[in-house]
């Protein structure tokens, strides 16, 4: 019988599969699109690959026939004035544990409808402003492509042929369009998709975590809350009101409670390099960035004309910079349904819970 503790099994877990994936704390890079048979194998793996000259025929990147290429005056010629759904926070929080009055939440943002072309000014404006008292971010992630930019979307294309043919999904089940400046920044969270990013305009800085870390996560359970917004322009934070629909695993929520991701990968990544990047018999159990340093996160850019595989249950946050002549940033991501059959979800499922009571007994 084994005489290791449920501490040093889950540390042998990570160790174990930053070995086989070695090098775990770098993403594949491809020169070109992979083929369906290529992608399918990378998919399998779990594992984040960026993809260079993956948008070179979208005519939102100028590829094809006519005059599309995004810029901000070709956007707003495509636009004008068409509503559109925008988010508001005070520091770029979106979707975010925030502490008021001493207690946590997982805080919305606050919402409006705008017409785009004072959108677009307005957070464009603001990008050489420090801190801005209000900050802007066009993020809906309800397959907006579809309605809200339905102007745009002949510049996009409705699927990704060699992701579509290896998942075996003609369409995928949201393509997402994401306008913002470096002000907005996400944190740490992971989705039941697999993720196509491609980006458009500027860049964008993923930090990425395997699905097997979420002792490294430090996910807790906090109440829903949304910002409140006064016609003086001051944010306030109201908690969320119990519901009464039935708890909803699969998005972490169950009455008003949300579990979220806590950890601050900033900590991890001001470390000089030859600190994070300790072989893992030499982190110390003492080490209060021992999880994490086991988890070896990931720090990748994607650029114009670049996709981003983010796997799916992949944890990321992601940060922006705006594309110095046009002065922002723009992204369009692609959801694929991910498959829950087999054994992946199942152990990501299991390891999360026995983290859980791993962390009730430290």
């Amino acid at each position: 019988m084994s005489n290791l503790s449920p501490s040093d099994n889950l540390r042998t877990l990570l160790t174990s599969y930053s070995e086989f994936n070695y090098p775990s704390n770098e993403v594949r890079i491809l020169s070109h699109p992979p083929s369906p048979l290529e992608f399918l194998r990378l998919v399998s793996q779990n594992r984040p690959v960026l993809i260079r000259n993956a948008t070179n025929d979208w005519p939102a990147m100028g590829g094809g026939e006519g005059d599309s290429k995004w810029t901000v005056e070709c956007l707003k010629k495509r636009m004008g004035d068409s509503e559109v759904m925008v988010a508001e926070t005070p520091l770029g929080n979106a979707d975010s544990i925030v502490e008021q009055d001493s207690t946590e939440y997982f805080v919305t943002p606050h919402t409006t409808s705008q017409p785009f072309t004072q959108f677009l000014d307005t957070l464009i404006s603001t990008t050489n402003t420090p801190k801005p008292s209000t900050i802007l971010y066009a993020q809906s992630q309800d397959s907006n492509l579809s309605h809200e930019y339905s102007s745009l979307s002949s510049d996009i294309p409705p699927t990704i042929p060699w992701a579509s043919i290896a998942l075996d999904q003609p369409l995928p089940d949201a393509i997402n369009l994401w306008i913002g400046t470096h002000h907005s920044i996400s944190s740490l969270h992971k989705d039941p998709y697999q993720n196509l990013y491609g980006v458009v305009l500027g860049t964008k800085i993923f930090t990425l975590m395997n699905p097997l870390a979420a002792i490294a996560a430090k996910e807790k359970k906090v109440r829903s809350a949304s910002y409140t917004k006064s016609y003086t322009g001051e944010f306030t934070i109201t908690p969320d009101p119990p519901s009464n629909t039935p708890p909803d695993h699969d998005n972490n929520q169950d009455d008003g409670m949300i579990t979220w991701p806590s950890v601050d990968l900033d900590e991890y990544f001001s470390l000089p390099e030859s600190e994070r990047n300790i072989p893992s018999d030499e982190i110390s159990d003492t080490d209060p960035l021992k999880w994490v340093k086991l988890a070896q996160p990931i720090k990748v850019e994607v650029k114009a004309g670049e996709i981003l595989y983010l796997p799916a249950l992949w944890y990321h946050k992601v940060e922006q910079r705006v594309d110095e002549k046009e002065k922002v940033c723009v992204a369009v991501n692609y959801w694929y349904d991910m498959d829950y059959s087999g054994p992946f979800v199942s152990s990501v499922n299991y390891v999360r819970d026995m983290t859980a009571l791993l962390e009730n007994e430290l």
